[in-house]
């Protein structure tokens, strides 16, 4: 296996964007890099509702420091799968960011994205 910096860079990227997105609601730019069929179940309003749990639990992020990386498994169509994990520094605890991304047709997507 490669070291995966250029994945890591991709997610990382990806990662920054949706911090962005959660300080600023924006859900548009939350979900810029899903594909359509990965955000069935996730509305604006499931996005609100998210971020205003998250505030509350968390505080703002105050920043993040890279942990690693972790398989990843996708039945569908892909080139390519990994997980990115980040430890979250909020002003009320320190949390785990997961970042999972494929690559599909020479472009990467985003399919998870999980504060722990």
């Amino acid at each position: 296996m490669s070291n995966l910096q250029d994945e890591k860079a991709i997610a990382e990227g990806f990662l920054i964007e949706m911090l962005e997105a959660d300080e600023t609601g924006d859900y548009e730019l939350f979900t810029r890099h899903y594909e359509e069929k990965d955000l069935v179940n996730f509305s604006r309003a499931v996005f609100e509702d998210d971020i205003k749990h998250m505030n509350a639990r968390n505080g703002k992020n105050l920043g993040y420091e890279y942990f690693g990386s972790l398989q990843c498994y996708r039945a569908d169509d892909h080139d390519g799968c990994y997980r990115f994990v980040w430890k979250g520094l909020y002003e009320k605890r320190e949390a785990l960011i997961t970042i999972g991304i494929h690559r599909k047709n020479d472009t990467w997507y985003v399919n998870t994205s999980i504060v722990h």
